[in-house]
């Protein structure tokens, strides 16, 4: 027979006690009661405000300058409608140099007497200035004959220097500038060789655009296979079957 449960033997469930420390402390204690040589792993940090999209952007090619061309290189190989460049220069107090030239062609140099190439009043006059405040400096007169603009007459910009210093500017048409005979001679002699000298610009723009662009050469049209001749037929035989 089974022995009839008192009160005292009764079992009694008991509710496991709850911890009033707050949730982070009681972290912080299973770590710690954990072994010794384990660590907590490490939680990987996830980077939402760049999302990888799964294309390369293109680079942004930076636009390159392009120099614009120097205008005398487009002036027209006519003795009127080109620029003409004159420089007068001192050397010492016997002699002067003086040179010719167009667009950025070869000048024509002659030296001469001092006394043989009289500049204009305007032009004489700050020279003699400069060589007063540098008398062993080398003072040079810049002449430029601008183009001729319909029916206008020509304009010359004159720049006059003591060495690299800053130049003295004089303009005006060119008849407030009249040039020695010497300096007219060579003027004649530039506008004589501007024929040639065009002529010598075309051929070497040639030569440069042939060398920058590769030279094409025609395809051979030769088929892959060679094609075999017909036989020749004689009194209904071929020439195979001849011999």
């Amino acid at each position: 027979m089974m022995p009839q449960q008192t009160d005292e033997t009764r079992t009694v469930a008991v509710e496991p006690a709850v911890s009033e420390k707050p949730v982070e402390e009681a972290q912080a204690e299973t770590v710690d009661s954990g072994a010794p040589n384990e660590q907590p792993a490490e939680v990987e940090e996830i980077r939402t405000d760049e999302a990888p999209t799964g294309k390369t952007q293109p680079k942004k090619r930076i636009a390159e300058k392009k120099e614009n061309p120097n205008p005398l290189l487009l002036d027209p190989y006519e003795f009127d409608k080109c620029t003409i460049t004159i420089v007068y220069t001192r050397v010492g107090d016997q002699q002067d140099s003086v040179s010719v030239h167009n667009h950025k062609d070869d000048p024509i140099v002659k030296t001469f007497a001092l006394a043989e190439v009289p500049l204009p009043e305007q032009i004489d006059g700050v020279m003699k200035k400069l060589l007063e405040i540098w008398p062993d400096g080398k003072v040079s007169a810049t002449m430029v004959l601008l183009p001729v603009e319909g029916e206008a007459e020509r304009k010359m910009v004159v720049s006059i220097r003591a060495g690299s210093d800053t130049p003295i500017v004089l303009s005006g048409p060119a008849s407030e500038f009249p040039l020695p005979a010497p300096i007219t001679a060579m003027l004649d002699e530039l506008k004589e060789l501007l024929p040639t000298r065009a002529m010598k610009k075309i051929e070497k723009e040639a030569k440069e655009k042939s060398r920058t662009n590769p030279k094409t050469t025609a395809a051979k049209t030769t088929s892959p296979t060679p094609t075999k001749a017909a036989p020749i037929k004689v009194d209904g035989k071929t020439q195979m079957t001849l011999f």
